[in-house]
Order: structure tokens, then sequence, then C-alpha cells
């Protein structure tokens, strides 16, 4: 085999190589914890939204200012240590919104939020709410902590 086959050789098996990456990266890695996105953060079908700039709707009188209502409590459901058949909650918050869900599992376990460094016990049959600020954008996990798999998904945008 000449040198000119080598370099052919090395030179395709390179751009071979980038592109399967670049089509993992971009096409199929939306199901990952921290799914890359050019566009930012974009619901799933069928997504919660968790959070947001909401604002409480009545008559406002003179000298009175519109005060933001607290965000709803996504309820996310753990079966036998995994998430229901439908899947993992999906949930949306704004930077700057209050991660607020209530955790019911029908054992006791515990669940990290994974880019948080936040670790919660579970007791069986005992709703537990976890509030945190959603300070970091990107994609996150609530995930059972003996085995990593992913109960709901958080996405916070900026």
């Amino acid at each position: 085999m000449g040198w000119r086959d080598r370099i052919i050789g090395i030179v395709l098996g390179v751009v071979v190589g980038v592109g399967v990456i670049i089509a993992f990266v971009f096409f199929l890695s939306e199901q990952t914890v921290d799914a890359p996105s050019l566009s930012g953060t974009r619901p799933a079908a069928g997504a919660q939204r968790g959070g947001g700039n909401s604002t409480h709707q009545g008559h406002q009188g003179p000298g009175q200012s519109r005060q933001p209502a607290a965000p709803p409590i996504a309820t996310v459901r753990i079966i036998d240590g995994g998430p229901p058949a439908s899947g993992p909650v999906e949930l949306q918050y704004t930077t700057g919104d209050e991660i607020r869900m209530s955790v019911l599992s029908n054992t006791s376990l515990d669940v990290d939020l994974t880019g948080y460094g936040l670790t919660r016990t579970i007791p069986a049959d005992e709703p537990t709410e976890i509030d945190v600020p959603a300070k970091r954008p990107g994609t996150f996990a609530l995930i059972v902590a003996d085995s990593h798999i992913d109960v709901a998904r958080i996405s916070v945008g900026g």
C-alpha cells in the first residue's frame, strides 16, 4: 500500500469520525440529561410548565403593584424506583424562578437533582416537597440515587 492510500485512509477516517460525533451531539442526544441546543431550551411535547412569570390577574387599584404568583408545584411520581410508564416528567422553568416539585414514591429512596448538588430522602408514600432557586440555565435531571434513573427532566431557560 502506497503512502497516498494511507493518507487518503487517514483523512477519510477523520472526516467520518467528526461527522459521527456531530450527528450524535446535535441530532441523537436530545434525550440525554444535558442535551445541547443551539436555539436555547425548547419544551418537549407534553412538557409541563413548572414556573414562569405569571402574575396575579385581577383588579389593580392605584398605588398597587402586581405581585408574581407562586409557581405551581409539579408532582413527580416514582414507582418501584423508576418513572411511571408515561416516562419522566418534563418541567420548564426560567432562570430566577423557584423549582418546586412534590415527589411521591411507593418505596423509600434518595433522589439527586443533577447540577444543583441537591439530595433528598423520599419516604415511602409520603409526598416530599423540593424547592430550589433556578439559578443555572440548562437541562437537569432528578434521578434516583441508587440506580441513576431519571424520574424528572428540568429545563431552565435564560
